[in-house]
């Protein structure tokens, strides 16, 4: 199961061209975690482009307590988005699973 946030951001500043379209990416960090202690991934869009939403999938592992399944916009202006949890293993080894960044950017 994958479970995606839709957060809505403004989008100013795109668009600015009559004619310009908005072309979405989807940025994936995997992550393969013993467990036991509190971890963060982050999946960041590239240089020029903007969240708008994300979320994260579980591959393994579903014991956790999840603290942020949130969007990153950072003070330098890199945009992305965050997965912060703790947990233990349960029936495997590991926690496995993906962060999605849902990045638009005006071409």
């Amino acid at each position: 199961m994958i479970k995606l946030a839709a957060v809505g951001l403004a989008l100013s500043g795109f668009c600015t061209a009559a004619n310009a379209t908005l072309v979405q990416n989807i940025r994936t960090v995997s992550f393969n975690y013993p467990g036991g202690g509190q971890q963060q991934y982050s999946s960041m869009c590239e240089p020029g482009e903007k969240v708008s939403g994300g979320g994260y999938q579980l591959l393994s592992g579903y014991s956790i307590f999840i603290f942020a399944n949130a969007p990153v916009i950072s003070a330098n202006g890199t945009h992305g988005w965050t997965l912060r949890f703790t947990g233990i293993p349960s029936g495997s080894p590991t926690i496995a699973g993906n962060v999605y960044a849902v990045c638009i950017k005006e071409q």
